[in-house]
């Protein structure tokens, strides 16, 4: 059986207005590649931002992040933490309603 287990976090992040989906796009668009750079040495192997658009009136941002065990999962909390406390206050104003997701991968087909 093999050992290393591949979990990953799915959250929705729902906005009142455009701008402030636009806001936290930007973000995202501004720090991500920084904040991948870190997670990568603790274990994260994969970081997606994604913008949902089937919904019409609707403000969604999906953003996706896979470890490589649950090791590596819970020191990515932590960096994840460090990276929140230096931009709340541009979080705060972006102001979303967050579903958060934790998952075990089952099953994972590609090409």
């Amino acid at each position: 059986m093999d050992t290393k287990v591949n979990l990953m976090t799915y959250n929705t992040f729902t906005f009142k207005t455009e701008a402030q989906m636009l806001l936290f796009r930007r973000i995202w668009e501004d720090n991500g590649t920084a904040l991948f750079d870190k997670l990568k040495k603790k274990g994260c192997t994969r970081f997606c931002l994604n913008q949902i658009w089937n919904v019409k009136g609707t403000f969604k941002i999906s953003v996706l992040f896979e470890y490589e065990s649950p090791n590596a999962f819970k020191q990515s909390q932590k960096e994840l933490d460090n990276f929140t406390k230096n931009i709340i206050k541009d979080l705060q104003a972006a102001d979303p309603v967050i579903e958060a997701s934790r998952n075990i991968v089952l099953q994972d087909l590609k090409i």
